[in-house]
C-alpha cells in the first residue's frame, strides 16, 4: 500500500510503522549512505546536468563538451562539465573523505560547517559529510553577504564550504568579504577553487575542494561517527536581522522523515528522482535527498540553479522522459510554467513516464493541479510541511476522497492535530473534526527546537498528557477521513516561489528611514510566484518624502533581492488591533481583492461583479465573488479559469436581487 492506493487516515494507519521506528532506521544519515553503498554499489546515486540543453545523456551539445575539455586541460577546472554521474560507492567514499577532511580542520560532533553552494553533486557530498563529522548549515547562496554573516555568527561556524571563483557567480566574492569577520572560523573550502595560504590580509586559510579531498582516506572514518540523537543540521528558516532563526535537526528527525516519505512512495531502487529545488531547502536535503539515497534511487540534479537554470523549464517535458524521471517535486511556479508552455505553444505532450509529481513549499491552486494532470496525464499531488517537521507532514493520495481543497493526509508516524490556542500561547483544547484551529505537530520527524532559545518561546504547547507539540503557525482543519485543509496563516511569512520571506526584514529596512513611522509588509497573490511582497507605510506628519524616494531607499536597504517589495503604498493609517498591534489580515484582504478585481476587469466587460474579501478566525481569509443570478452558470467556469493561477480561497455566488439593484 502507498499513496497510489491509500484513501484515508485508516489506510495510513495500516502501513508498517515498524519500518520507521528508531530501531529499524540507520544510526545516522552517514550510516544510511554507507548501507546504500553496500546495497547498490556501482549503481548511479547522482546524475547531474549543467543546463536544459543537455536533453539526453547521449546528446550533450558538443560545444559544452569542448568548453569543459579546454578548462580541464588548461586550468584543471571541472565546473563546466555538462554531464556527470556518481555511483553509490563513490558517494560513500567522497562523504567519508570529506568528513575526514573536516575532522582534520578541527570539526567535531558539535561544530558547524556552513555551506554556500548551488546544486552540484559536491553539494550533497558536502551536506552529508558535514552531518557525518559535525553539524551542517546549508545557506541560500543568493542571500546578501550581511545575512550570511549573521547566520554564520549565530551558528558559530567553524568551516565554510563555498563555490569558488566561477564565472557568473558572486558567491566567492561574498564569502571573501565576510570570512575574516566570522569569530572562530578555522578554514574555508573552495569548490572548484585553489588553496590560498594565510597572510596578513588572509588570516583564515582557503583549501581547494578537489585537492583537499584527494589527500584523504576515503575508506574509513577518522571522525567519531554520529548517532540518531546527535544534531546533524542547522537550517535557516527566517529571522534574518540580528537573530537568525536556525532550526536544529537530529539525525533521527531526517531519517524518520525520509522513512515516512519512502513508506508512502511507490518508487523503487533505480527509479529517478528529479531534484530542481535548492539543496539548502529541506525538501531537496531530506524528502528527495537522503530519502532517495535510502531507497536506492537515482537523483537527477537539474543544473546548479535547479529549475531556474538555463532552458530547464523550456525543456523540462523532454528532460523528464529522456532521463526516465519517475517522480519530481517542485513549487507551483514550476507547474504553472509547464502548463503555460503547453497551452501557449500548443505542445503535444508525449506520455510522461512519471509515476506522479509532488507540489510543496507553497500553496497549490486546485485548478492548476487539475489542469496539469489533464494536460500531462500525470497525477500532481500536494504536500504540506515545514523545516521544523524536517520536510513533509502531509501528502495527498493519488486517488483522494476529500470533498474540500486539501493538502492530504498526515504522513505515517506523525501526530498532527488542530488546536485552539489563546493569545497567551496556552492550549485551550484540541478542536473537533472540521473545526478550524492552529495545526500542531509532534513525532520523531519534528525538530527539538531552534538554536537561539529566544525563538523557542511560544513555539510549543503541551497537552494534558505532557506531550510537546510544535506550533506551525498555520490554520487548518481535518475532515472525517483525515484530510487536512489549510485555512490561512497566523505566522507572518511571505512565500515567493516556495522561498520564505520574513516580512520583518522589509519592515526594518523601511522604518530605518527617519520619516517612516509604521511599516507592514504583506503578501500579494501572484500568478507566477504564488506571492510577492508589498509594503504599506505611514509617514511622519510633516514628511515630504516621495514614493519614488522611498522606493529607492527600501530597495537599497532590503538585504535580499527576493524580498524587495513589488509595490509600496503610503497610507494615512495602518490598521491596528485594540491593543495597538498592526492588523495585517485587513491589508492581505485588500491585496486579494485588488488581484481579483484586476484579473476579472480585463475579461468580464460590463458584467456586474461584487468582490468581498474577509478574514475569519474559523475560515481564514476568504473571498466571495457575486454575479447576477442569471449569469452565474455562464460566468462560474470563466472566473475559475481566470483565477486558476491563484491559491486563495474563493467562492462564486449569485447576487440577491436587492444587491444587484
Amino acid at each position: 500500500m502507498n499513496i497510489t492506493t491509500i484513501k484515508n487516515h485508516a489506510d495510513v494507519g495500516n502501513l508498517n510503522l515498524a519500518e520507521i521506528s528508531p530501531k529499524q532506521l540507520p544510526r545516522s544519515t552517514y550510516h544510511a549512505i554507507l548501507q546504500s553503498a553496500k546495497n547498490f554499489g556501482d549503481a548511479t546515486a547522482i546524475e547531474y546536468i549543467l543546463d536544459g540543453d543537455c536533453i539526453n545523456p547521449m546528446q550533450i551539445p558538443f560545444a559544452k563538451k569542448l568548453i569543459h575539455r579546454i578548462l580541464m586541460t588548461f586550468k584543471g577546472k571541472s565546473f563546466a562539465n555538462p554531464h556527470r554521474k556518481m555511483s553509490y560507492k563513490a558517494l560513500a567514499n567522497n562523504v567519508t573523505g570529506l568528513g575526514n577532511a573536516l575532522h582534520s580542520l578541527g570539526i567535531t560532533k558539535t561544530d558547524v560547517t556552513s555551506l554556500v553552494l548551488p546544486n552540484f553533486p559536491e553539494t550533497y557530498v558536502s551536506l552529508w559529510a558535514a552531518e557525518a563529522a559535525g553539524i551542517a548549515n546549508p545557506i541560500n547562496p543568493l542571500l546578501d553577504e550581511s545575512i550570511m554573516k549573521e547566520i554564520m555568527i549565530s551558528a558559530n561556524t567553524k568551516v565554510i564550504i563555498a563555490l569558488g571563483p566561477v564565472p557568473g557567480s558572486d558567491i566567492w566574492q561574498k564569502v571573501l568579504a565576510i570570512k575574516e569577520q566570522i569569530p572562530g572560523l578555522k578554514a574555508v573550502i573552495s569548490l572548484f577553487g585553489d588553496d590560498i595560504a594565510c597572510s596578513q590580509n588572509n588570516k583564515v586559510p582557503v583549501y581547494g575542494f578537489k585537492k583537499l579531498l584527494a589527500a584523504q582516506n576515503t575508506q574509513a572514518a577518522n571522525f567519531t561517527v554520529p548517532e540518531q540523537s546527535d544534531v546533524c543540521a542547522y537550517f535557516h528558516t527566517g529571522g534574518t536581522t540580528g537573530l537568525p532563526k536556525l532550526a536544529k535537526h537530529l539525525h533521527l528527525n531526517q531519517l524518520t522523515n525520509a522513512g515516512q516519505v519512502n513508506l508512502l512512495s511507490p518508487v523503487n531502487a533505480g527509479d529517478t528522482m528529479l531534484v530542481g529545488l535548492p539543496i539548502f531547502h529541506v525538501n531537496a536535503a531530506v524528502a528527495t535527498g537522503i530519502a532517495s539515497v535510502m531507497k536506492g534511487c537515482k537523483i537527477l540534479l537539474a543544473s546548479p540553479s535547479g529549475f531556474r537554470g538555463k532552458n530547464i523549464i523550456q525543456n523540462l517535458l523532454t528532460l523528464i522522459n529522456n532521463y526516465d524521471v519517475a517522480v519530481m517535486t517542485a513549487v507551483p511556479t514550476v507547474y504553472a510554467a509547464m502548463v503555460e508552455q503547453i497551452t501557449s505553444q500548443k505542445i503535444t505532450v508525449p506520455p510522461l513516464k512519471m509515476k506522479f509529481a509532488i507540489c510543496g513549499a507553497a500553496p497549490l491552486s486546485s485548478d492548476l493541479q487539475a489542469l496539469f494532470t489533464k494536460l500531462t496525464n500525470t497525477p500532481l499531488v500536494e504536500g504540506y510541511g515545514s523545516t521544523e517537521g524536517s520536510s513533509v507532514s502531509t501528502l495527498m493520495p493519488v486517488n483522494p476522497i476529500n470533498k474540500e481543497a486539501s493538502v492530504g493526509l498526515p504522513i505515517p508516524g506523525i501526530t498532527l492535530k488542530i488546536a485552539d490556542i489563546n493569545e497567551q500561547g496556552t492550549l485551550i483544547k484540541m478542536c473537533d473534526t472540521r473545526d478550524v484551529g492552529e495545526i500542531i505537530i509532534t513525532g520523531n520527524n519534528v525538530f527539538p527546537g531552534y538554536v537561539e532559545d529566544a525563538h523557542n518561546q511560544g513555539a510549543w504547547v503541551v497537552d494534558e498528557n505532557g506531550q510537546n507539540y510544535f506550533r506551525t503557525g498555520d490554520l487548518g482543519k481535518i475532515d472525517d477521513n483525515g484530510y487536512v485543509s489549510l485555512c490561512g496563516r497566523q505566522k507572518e511569512l511571505i512565500i515567493r516561489g516556495g522561498h520564505n520571506i520574513d516580512p520583518k526584514m522589509i519592515e526594518d529596512a523601511a522604518t530605518s528611514h527617519p520619516d517612516v513611522t509604521l511599516a507592514a509588509a504583506v503578501p500579494r497573490p501572484d500568478s507566477y510566484a504564488g506571492e510577492v511582497p508589498v509594503l504599506y507605510v505611514t509617514l511622519s506628519p510633516h514628511s515630504t518624502l516621495s514614493l519614488d524616494e522611498l522606493t529607492t531607499y527600501v530597495s537599497t536597504h532590503v538585504p535580499e533581492r527576493a524580498a524587495i517589495p513589488k509595490a509600496i503604498y503610503i497610507i494615512d493609517e495602518i490598521p491596528l488591533t485594540a491593543v495597538g498591534k498592526i492588523y495585517k489580515p485587513e491589508l492581505v484582504c485588500l491585496e486579494i481583492k485588488q488581484t481579483i478585481t484586476e484579473a476579472l476587469n480585463a475579461h468580464l466587460n460590463n458584467k456586474t461583479v461584487q468582490i468581498n474579501v474577509f478574514a475569519d478566525k474559523k475560515l481564514g481569509i476568504k473571498a466571495t465573488i457575486l454575479v447576477k443570478e442569471d449569469e452565474l452558470n455562464a460566468l462560474q467556469q470563466h472566473i475559475k479559469t481566470l483565477l486558476t493561477p491563484y491559491s486563495f480561497n474563493y467562492e462564486v455566488l449569485a447576487l440577491k436581487t436587492t444587491e444587484a439593484a
